[in-house]
């Protein structure tokens, strides 16, 4: 029986070998005219999706390049001044090397690629008639993940709001964490970014962290350093701090919820204080946010003026 069983295994071998479909490499996926939409499995003609902002029919939203975002999405006029990543702010200060392979190449090849000096798209314009700075991380530089340089760019342009006073500064994440190349001078990222946000709170001015696909690790950490945080769609996935395979292994093995990681589950759960239905919406609700905060702050400094003179007259008399 054991020349059948032979037999039938070599079929199967060469059927397989006949019918098998080569999986398309990253650089057939980008030079191709279409792409396969995770949410609702049709393909998409890139040219059509460009033209809604990288969103599907379905509501489905797609990495967009910061660029894109800030120039005709969110800037007015699609005009900003570009915050410069601090030239001295290493990437690879321990000199990492896997095998014969050095991370600073593959980290220069991502600077090429994107047209960034870091992972991190610092920029300051004016939006509804305030004055913005935001952040729009990279997802093409390296999976957006935070080494030494990426933190320094972010510190220089939370320096920057100080200075000038601006009215909000508003992040769009989307980031694989802190590097593991760079050990803890990627780590100190963290303590040193949540640090800086209290700075701008204590000056008032307003934080804003918008969420979009892929948020683990360190970034998802930083993220709670906002004063307000949103999804920038119900069906953003993997905000998580571990990936859903690290997550069950921690639960011993339990089967997760499927809505694990998506930001309508973590709404509903109040780790975040909301959804967009749209990244369209962003920039117009963001600004009434931050418009009605700015009243706010001014009706309470005016009372506490008012107060100031009060006691003031009391004493003199």
């Amino acid at each position: 029986m054991n020349w059948i069983k032979e037999k039938v295994k070599s079929f199967v071998e060469k059927a397989r070998q006949t019918f098998k479909r080569e999986r398309p490499s990253k650089e057939d996926q980008a030079e191709s005219m279409w792409v396969n939409c995770p949410g609702c499995n049709q393909m998409q003609l890139k040219e059509d999706l460009n033209k809604n902002f990288n969103i599907c029919k379905c509501t489905y939203h797609f990495d967009l390049d910061p660029k894109v975002r800030f120039s005709e999405m969110f800037f007015d006029d699609g005009e900003y001044e570009i915050i410069d990543c601090p030239e001295w702010a290493d990437p690879d200060p321990l000199n990492f090397k896997i095998g014969e392979k050095r991370f600073i190449d593959k980290y220069n090849s991502y600077k090429k690629k994107t047209g960034q000096q870091s992972a991190i798209l610092a920029a300051k314009g004016v939006v509804n008639g305030l004055n913005i700075i935001a952040f729009g991380y990279n997802f093409s530089h390296g999976g957006a993940a935070l080494t030494q340089r990426e933190g320094e760019h972010l510190i220089a342009g939370i320096q920057k709001a100080l200075d000038e006073k601006v009215d909000a500064v508003v992040s769009f994440y989307q980031s694989g964490g802190m590097a593991v190349t760079g050990n803890l001078n990627s780590l100190k990222n963290m303590p040193v970014q949540m640090m800086a946000m209290k700075m701008l709170r204590q000056a008032g001015i307003i934080t804003i962290g918008i969420c979009s696909s892929k948020i683990t690790g360190g970034t998802f950490c930083n993220v709670y350093g906002n004063d307000f945080i949103f999804a920038e769609s119900p069906k953003v996935e993997n905000m998580l701090f571990a990936g859903k395979r690290v997550s069950a292994a921690v639960n011993k093995g339990q089967e997760l919820p499927k809505d694990f990681g998506q930001a309508s589950s973590i709404v509903d759960n109040g780790m975040i204080d909301g959804a967009f239905e749209s990244r369209k919406e962003i920039r117009e609700k963001i600004t009434n946010l931050v418009r009605v905060l700015l009243k706010k702050s001014e009706i309470e400094a005016r009372a506490e003026s008012t107060s100031n003179v009060k006691v003031d007259i009391q004493s003199a008399s």
